[in-house]
């Protein structure tokens, strides 16, 4: 198979690429990209701020419940207006999500670092995407059908969700309850938001309600509140003000229908549940569990599935002229053809869901009858299915790089004219995508995602006629109606130049931790595999042979790299260690194979 190159004639589908630019904006200095280890903390503060609260937990010295969790599973930019280049850094814990709104801002009682107000997003379906309250800062969505409290797997038990809650919570509308210090709390709610009331729940020690929030009307009894104000983090820090009084649910926890008092909060959920040990009867939910759920549907439970192992996809003609997709469950095992149309993948999605951990989702291009390229998404589980085109159009649209949070498409379209690099947000149709680049006379190709989302690796030839590799950073805003958009166009005049040279450097490809970008260059008279630091430094030649060494691709823990090569005469896949050690033959056959895509 040969791989895009200016010297030698496409012998198949090419996945060529016209991509040119993002946003010349500098990346925030607290914005640390996922470092592929995801339970890694994401910045110094948030591991300061997880210290001071939790360790204590971990270590056993404590007999107090978790505050955000035993660790953090998942990081990345979000969408936010008034932070730099409209995102911010936010890492996900069991409990709660940290943030960090303005990398500058280091005061407050944990050090800038902000704590999101998830059960109001839940229960009013509204993400925040700014600090305002209007359509024009804020994404609306349906209120999240999920549990507040009990185990989220078990759908048997009509547990209230918090939906439910959204009759009785301060959510922007003026819902306000009347003072009732004094009274105790025998209220029972249900999932259809039907109160009720028992006496014997009443008389559960500290269901007294001790103090009256006048800021948005609620109640609050004496087990929460004392709760709050012991905690290791000031309780309007941690809690914010309570949305909802405090409300008698049933729901199961470990095959148990259980009596739970639950109460939520701006920032989190609290609840108490007098049948659990006395070290855990008041407790924090699993708010940020929830949250995660409700945001990223596709994404799985990283909190409680490992990594998966993913299966590796790539091109081959052997079963005949055109390229057909081929899946290998692991390097070297017996390759599967899983589709027996034309189609070449690109990418892969993310996914901790764990009916089909070997099962990827891949992103990729097939051709219509009318002889266009078009993006199409590729299911395998439970069986394969025919591609679900996700454009529509008498244009070509190829080279689909799916972003970490499964949310964003950056691909190439020539649908103006010109080859220009466009964002599909979202929905992920590329019928009416963002415009990302206005370029005239040159190319750009092969979009690769930086880790955390906040902007993308390109190769282009548009400064001097020659493929150089370049950084350009994303800079988000809203539109009027709430909808994300980019702020402004750019060009690799504008980026960040990583490679400059008189050879051509191309296919680039950011490994999963963000450090390194493998690419292959003919700088050394034939194409070889090489190496550089994110900044384009250390860059560093991993073959060495006589024939043409392409299209690098990384494994999903970073360790690995498959490559393209024609060495026994036809392309085959090879694998070779990061270090440059260990160079194994994957495929052996008579035919062109290529176009890997191994992990996300």
């Amino acid at each position: 198979m040969k791989t895009p190159t200016l010297t030698q004639p496409r012998r198949a589908l090419l996945l060529v690429a016209s991509l040119i630019a993002l946003c010349a904006a500098v990346l925030p200095t607290a914005a640390a990209p996922w470092a592929g280890n995801r339970t890694q903390f994401a910045s110094p503060r948030f591991e300061r701020v997880w210290r001071d609260a939790d360790l204590a937990v971990e270590q056993g010295t404590t007999t107090r419940s978790w505050t955000w969790g035993p660790q953090p599973w998942f990081d990345y930019q979000e969408v936010y207006q008034q932070s730099p280049n409209g995102l911010r850094l936010v890492q996900y814990f069991d409990k709660a999500r940290m943030e960090i709104n303005d990398p500058a801002n280091t005061g407050g009682s944990l050090g800038g670092v902000t704590n999101g107000l998830l059960p109001v997003e839940l229960v009013s379906g509204r993400i925040k995407l700014g600090d305002g309250i209007g359509p024009d800062q804020n994404q609306q969505r349906e209120p999240a059908d999920l549990k507040v409290a009990g185990d989220a797997t078990i759908i048997s038990n009509p547990s209230p969700t918090y939906a439910s809650f959204r009759s009785v919570a301060t959510i922007d509308n003026g819902y306000r309850d009347p003072n009732k210090i004094g009274q105790r709390i025998g209220t029972t709610f249900a999932r259809d938001g039907q109160l009720g009331f028992r006496q014997d729940l009443a008389n559960q020690p500290g269901t007294e309600i001790v103090a009256y929030e006048p800021v948005t009307g609620h109640n609050i009894p004496r087990v929460f509140e004392d709760f709050r104000n012991a905690g290791p983090v000031p309780a309007i820090t941690a809690f914010g003000y309570p949305i909802t009084d405090a409300y008698w649910v049933q729901t199961e926890i470990r095959n148990t229908v259980v009596d739970v008092l639950v109460q939520l909060f701006e920032r989190r959920t609290l609840t108490y549940t007098p049948s659990n040990p006395a070290a855990f009867r008041v407790e924090m939910g699993n708010v940020g569990q929830h949250y995660f759920q409700w945001r990223y549907a596709g994404l799985g439970g990283p909190w409680v599935s490992p990594d998966p192992e993913w299966s590796i996809a790539y091109a081959s003609q052997t079963g005949g002229s055109a390229f057909e997709m081929y899946l290998m469950e692991a390097p070297g095992t017996e390759p599967q053809r899983i589709l027996s149309s034309p189609a070449l993948p690109y990418s892969m999605a993310r996914s901790w869901v764990v009916v089909a951990p070997k099962q990827p989702q891949i992103y990729g291009e097939i051709t219509t009858a009318e002889g266009y390229r078009q993006i199409a998404r590729f299911s395998f589980f439970p069986q394969p299915i025919q591609p679900e085109r996700l454009g529509n159009n008498t244009a070509n649209d190829y080279h689909p790089a799916i972003s970490r949070d499964n949310q964003q498409i950056a691909f190439v379209s020539d649908r103006d004219g010109n080859p220009e690099l466009y964002l599909a947000i979202s929905g992920h149709s590329v019928n009416n995508p963002i415009r990302l680049t206005e370029t005239s006379g040159c190319s750009v190709e092969h979009p690769s995602w930086l880790p955390d989302g906040s902007g993308l690796i390109f190769e282009s030839n548009c400064l001097d006629g020659n493929w150089q590799i370049y950084r350009a950073d994303l800079s988000y805003g809203l539109s009027g109606n709430g909808n994300i958009t980019i702020t402004r166009l750019i060009s690799p005049r504008s980026s960040q130049s990583l490679t400059l040279n008189g050879a051509a450097d191309r296919w680039p490809r950011v490994s999963p931790n963000g450090a390194q970008i493998a690419f292959f260059s003919n700088r050394d008279g034939n194409s070889e595999i090489y190496v550089m630091d994110i900044d384009g430094k250390n860059q560093q030649r991993l073959t060495n042979s006589a024939s043409r060494d392409e299209a690098p691709v990384w494994s999903s823990d970073g360790t690995v790299l498959l490559f393209n090569s024609d060495r026994d005469g036809d392309h085959e896949l090879f694998a070779i260690n990061r270090d440059g050690t260990n160079l194994v033959q994957l495929t052996h056959n008579n035919v062109d194979d290529g176009y890997a895509v191994w992990g996300p």
